[in-house]
């Protein structure tokens, strides 16, 4: 059996502005996205040639704007770490859609986005992280069955605000899935999401020994999870940041993150 820890945290609740220190065993970037549209056409550059025609593949416009600061930002992150060129980082995937980089000083990363917000995780270690717009008009009684356990849906059930506990359990179950790689599956009930300390199979966690993931708010609309492998979350071992919003910051920015 495996350990699958489950909290909150208050790290996010304002929003940061400054480079915290760069000892941070775990960074996580908060990308507004409205913030960041005008830099679109000038972050094209960075894109090759595979990248651009998946941008164009987007119906709407919102979506590839999306795409092209979510990707690029994320681009000159992994540069920055690796020491690599902004053109010699190749994101691939695996079997189960993880994101991942073959390049030297290669480490953990993923990436997460919904309604007006993206999240870029980086880690020494195993991650998953997810975000979520909290839509009260979205009706989920009927897809509770297939995600959650029968105390998890009572929960969400006798919640003061069901939408929260939804999106909360939600967004933990994601990240857990995307940090051990195994992608959405139908075992997700059995991936305890309530606060506390579960055993959970180790086969559903890919054989991972501990996972922690704690919940935090990138605003009053948007709830996101972090997940990591064999980690003990200690807030003080975690930065956030906002990025710039000229490319000229940005590129500064970006260049002092090692």
């Amino acid at each position: 059996m495996s350990n699958v820890f489950c909290g909150n945290t208050q790290f996010s609740n304002g929003y940061i502005t400054k480079l915290h220190s760069n000892t941070s065993n775990v960074k996580l970037f908060k990308i507004e996205l409205p913030n960041y549209y005008h830099l679109v056409p000038n972050l094209l550059k960075y894109l090759s040639a595979t990248e651009l025609l998946r941008a164009q593949k987007y119906h709407f416009e919102k979506d590839t704007n999306r795409f092209i600061i979510c990707r690029t930002f994320l681009k000159f992150i992994l540069a920055n770490h690796t020491g690599n060129h902004v053109s010699e980082i190749e994101i691939e995937k695996d079997e189960h859609k993880k994101p991942f980089i073959t390049c030297k000083n290669a480490i953990c990363f993923n990436v997460s986005h919904a309604g007006d917000y993206a999240i870029i995780a980086l880690s020494k270690l195993e991650v998953g992280v997810d975000v979520e717009y909290m839509d009260e008009s979205f009706v989920f009684n009927e897809i509770l069955p297939t995600v959650f356990n029968s105390q998890e849906i009572k929960n969400v059930l006798t919640s003061n605000n069901k939408t929260e506990t939804f999106y909360k359990f939600w967004t933990r179950k994601e990240a857990i899935v995307k940090a051990t790689g195994k992608g959405i599956n139908d075992n997700l009930p059995e991936i305890q999401a309530m606060d506390g300390t579960h055993k959970v199979p180790a086969e559903l966690l890919a054989g991972f020994e501990n996972i922690d993931v704690v919940s935090f708010y990138l605003d009053e609309n948007h709830i996101a999870a972090l997940a990591l492998k064999n980690y003990n979350i200690n807030t003080e071992n975690i930065a956030m940041y906002t990025l710039p919003t000229t490319m000229k910051e940005l590129i500064a920015f970006t260049h002092n993150i090692s």
